[in-house]
């Protein structure tokens, strides 16, 4: 949102404000932000098992941001440790686009094995 050359629409100004010029709306989107809000967890938190899901065609959400945000859960989050119960997936599909998606699928089933995914970090 800070770069200059993807300016925000005027559509998307009046929902996120100019955070490239107004520090105001700069620090109100840094508040929420799931990127710059990860604390370093003590050895007694517990942690919520994760499914990250990222698609290679994805045109809304590049492949690297979920990508760095495991990395950096995985770093300050807790889920360095591998005897914790918590499970932290990352699921790249590349050949997928936002909410796996892909060309010529007009049946809804945007995973086609979303439930198993989630079967499997429940029982991971």
């Amino acid at each position: 949102m800070l770069s200059p050359d993807l300016p925000l629409t005027r559509v998307e100004t009046a929902e996120w404000g100019a955070p490239a010029t107004d520090p105001a709306d700069y620090a109100t989107i840094r508040s929420y932000a799931p990127y710059d809000n990860i604390r370093r967890m003590g050895a007694d938190s517990q942690m919520p098992s994760i499914l990250v899901t990222a698609g290679g065609l994805d045109q809304r959400v590049s492949v690297w941001q979920p990508a760095k945000w495991v990395a950096r859960l995985r770093e300050q989050g807790g889920y360095a440790d591998s005897a914790t119960a918590s499970k932290l997936l990352f699921l790249p599909t590349m050949n997928k686009g936002h909410f796996y998606s892909e060309s010529g699928n007009t049946t809804g089933d945007y995973a086609g094995n979303g439930f198993a995914n989630a079967h499997s970090l429940v029982n991971a």
